[in-house]
C-alpha cells in the first residue's frame, strides 16, 4: 500500500484543474462534467502506474458509485458516494450516476473545479430561488469530500507516513483549508478522526 500512496501522491502533483465546459443554466454557474474530470486525472494516475475503477452498487431512490485506484500490487478503496434521484426516469438515474460517479473521482483524487451546483439536475428542485437547498448541497459536497478522504486514509494500513503523504498533497491542502474555512465542523470532526487513525498506525508499529 506504502507504494501505491506514493504513487498517488506524485500523480496529484501532476493534476490540474478540470476545464469547466458546462453551464447550469438555473443558477448561471459553470462546471466540470465527467469527461474533463476524467482528462484531467487519467494521464497521471496512469503514468505513475494507477488505474481508476468506479463500482456502481445497487442503491434505493438514487446511484451509489465507488472509486477505487488499482496499482502497486494493492488497492485503495475511496468510500462510496450516494446521490438521490428524485425523477424516477432514465434521465434522471442517468443525470444522478454521471454527478456521483464525477464527484466520487473528484473527491479522490483531491482534484479542485471551483465552484459546482449542477446536482440540481439530479432532483426535481431546480428553482433559482431556492438559496438554502443550493447551500445545503455545498455543505453535502463538502461532507462527501471529508468522507471520501478519511476513507482513503483507513486504507493506509503501513504507517503514519502515508496518512500524512495524503493529507499534505496540494490538491487536499487546498481543499482542506477551504474546508476549515467554511466548514469548520465538518472539518474538526474530520481532523479528529484522522489524528484517530495516525495513533493506531503508531501504536501498531509499536
Amino acid at each position: 500500500m506504502k507504494k501505491l500512496v506514493e504513487a498517488l501522491v506524485k500523480a496529484q502533483s501532476e493534476m490540474t484543474s478540470a476545464v469547466a465546459t458546462g453551464t447550469n443554466p438555473h443558477f448561471k454557474s459553470e462546471y466540470a462534467p465527467l469527461d474533463e474530470v476524467i482528462k484531467a486525472v487519467k494521464k497521471p494516475l496512469n503514468s505513475n502506474g494507477i488505474f481508476f475503477l468506479q463500482k456502481v452498487y445497487v442503491a434505493d431512490n438514487g446511484q451509489c458509485v465507488e472509486t477505487e485506484f488499482h496499482g502497486h500490487d494493492a488497492v485503495m478503496k475511496c468510500g462510496k458516494v450516494f446521490v438521490k434521484c428524485d425523477k424516477a426516469t432514465s434521465q434522471g438515474y442517468g443525470s444522478s450516476l454521471s454527478y456521483a460517479k464525477r464527484y466520487s473521482l473528484q473527491t479522490a483524487c483531491g482534484l479542485p473545479t471551483g465552484d459546482d451546483d449542477d446536482a440540481n439536475s439530479s432532483t426535481d428542485e431546480v428553482k433559482p430561488v431556492a438559496k438554502k437547498p443550493v447551500a445545503d448541497q455545498k455543505k453535502l459536497i463538502a461532507q462527501t469530500y471529508a468522507d471520501n478522504l478519511l476513507a482513503i486514509a483507513k486504507g493506509i494500513t503501513e504507517d503514519v507516513s502515508g496518512v500524512e503523504s495524503i493529507m499534505k498533497a496540494e490538491g487536499n491542502q487546498k481543499k482542506l483549508e477551504a474546508l476549515k474555512e467554511r466548514y469548520p465542523d465538518v472539518y474538526k470532526d474530520l481532523m479528529n478522526k484522522i489524528e484517530e487513525i495516525k495513533i493506531k498506525l503508531s501504536s501498531q508499529g509499536e
